[in-house]
């Protein structure tokens, strides 16, 4: 990495923040400020701790020999800019502002009342800070956090390489999670684009649920790309972003890459011109048909307009698929079991891996019919194990099922990715089994379902 030598070094918050210390400013692309008020608590009381640590007699100017280290900051220096970039540590400089601001008596009102993140840092520093009735202590805290605490500054001018170390720090023992770095890269990949456009996809990325993004990634699309390649699946982690990061600004001009580049590029404003009133069902399928699961993304911008339109989909399939004509409109409870109880977590994700790529491929024709297919192809293992584990699924999955009573030995998902059309899938073959493995009631409620429909 390109570290500049001469900027390297531990800083005090004095330094950071002083009169004398070089401008900071959050990019327009960094999530938002995410810290909770015990976040900020703790920092505070780690920071106290310190300070009452410190030997018997111990003067203000002897905090060098003792400095209390809180972690690493990383910044980017550009050339021709008057400030650095920060980033890593925003949380961390954002919430040691706000505590240097209150410490040294000063207020800052619009922060009172708000429902923001933080906002409710900005009272809960200010609660803490109200504690110190002895104008002493007050001053020798103060003191001890200014010029006793400290954090390891990094710099660098290569802004690739900051984000690529950005990636790999953890935070309190926490790594980044796949999808968060999905999102740093394609960001990077951003970097011509205006801030506007920058921040806008931050803010369409982060409105999203941080679970729901991590299952959408891990439970459903990186399945699907295994399966469909006849691959064995597995926890989907930082060493498989690969699969998401398409066709990029490195990408070699091979015609492969050229032929998904031209087409990523074409197809939007093709389907613009030529579809000015899609009905709502063919504009679905125009975004499908932009959105490709078996063709790799473009990276940048439409990375994040198609990670935000698989997880539209993703949301309403996981209603569509257990929503059931009833003469009442009560919930029907068996599905809703069906839908969210353990013991049926892998059928049901099978379940929905399959139809979202069923319908990313072929459409919503003849849904009806398809839905009460794909119900039986994937909640009949339930039925043929009597314990149904991951490795079973992932077998059956991979059409290598033991022969079991009504378990089909095919891969459908490799199928659906060898067909253009989907008459030639088996998806008619599929049988129920004779009988139940064990006794348990919910599973016979499933088989009747399963030759009844649902």
């Amino acid at each position: 990495m390109t570290i500049l030598a001469d900027a390297l070094g531990f800083l005090t918050v004095d330094d950071l923040f002083g009169t004398r210390a070089q401008p900071l400013r959050i990019p327009d692309f960094q999530r938002p400020y995410s810290w909770t008020s015990s976040n900020a608590a703790d920092l505070v009381n780690d920071l106290m701790h310190a300070h009452r640590e410190l030997p018997e007699g111990h003067s203000p100017d002897e905090h060098s020999e003792h400095p209390y280290i809180m972690g690493t900051v990383i910044l980017l220096r550009r050339d021709g800019y008057g400030h650095d970039d920060v980033v890593d540590g925003q949380q961390r400089l954002i919430t040691l502002h706000l505590l240097r601001t209150l410490l040294r008596g000063g207020e800052i009102p619009v922060l009172r009342s708000g429902e923001t993140a933080l906002h409710g840092v900005y009272r809960e520093l200010e609660r803490l800070t109200q504690q110190f009735e002895d104008q002493l202590k007050r001053d020798c805290f103060r003191d001890f956090v200014e010029h006793g605490a400290t954090v390891l500054r990094i710099v660098t001018d290569d802004e690739d390489e900051a984000f690529q170390f950005f990636d790999s720090q953890n935070f309190r023992g926490k790594a980044l999670r796949p999808h968060d770095l999905l999102k740093a890269y394609h960001l990077r990949e951003m970097s011509g684009s205006s801030a506007a456009e920058q921040r806008a996809v931050v803010e369409q990325w982060e409105a999203a649920d941080e679970n729901e993004l991590d299952q959408l990634f891990s439970t459903y699309l990186a399945r699907i790309h295994w399966w469909s390649r006849n691959l064995s699946a597995h926890a989907f982690t930082a060493e498989d972003i690969g699969l998401f990061k398409g066709v990029s600004r490195s990408t070699r001009r091979l015609p492969g890459a050229e032929y998904h580049r031209a087409a990523k590029a074409i197809l939007p404003g093709l389907q613009q011109w030529s579809h000015l009133d899609a009905a709502p069902d063919q504009a679905r399928d125009l975004k499908r048909a932009r959105h490709q699961l078996d063709t790799p993304v473009a990276a940048g911008r439409p990375f994040f307009d198609f990670a935000a339109f698989m997880l539209e989909e993703s949301r309403r399939l996981s209603t569509l698929l257990y929503r059931r004509d009833l003469p009442s409109a009560e919930q029907d409870p068996t599905l809703e079991n069906l839908r969210d109880g353990r013991r049926y977590r892998f059928s049901r994700e099978l379940f929905l891996a399959a139809a979202l790529y069923y319908t990313n491929k072929y459409g919503e024709q003849n849904f009806p019919l398809v839905r009460q297919q794909l119900f039986r192809w994937a909640y009949t293992p339930r039925l043929s194990y009597d314990r149904l584990t991951w490795r079973s699924t992932d077998n059956y999955a991979l059409g290598r099922a033991p022969d079991l009573d009504g378990l089909v030995h095919v891969n459908l998902f490799a199928a659906m990715r060898d067909a253009l059309d989907p008459s030639g899938l088996r998806l008619t073959d599929l049988e129920v089994p004779l009988s139940t493995r064990n006794d348990h009631e919910d599973d016979v409620t499933l088989r009747r379902l399963l030759n009844e429909g649902i």
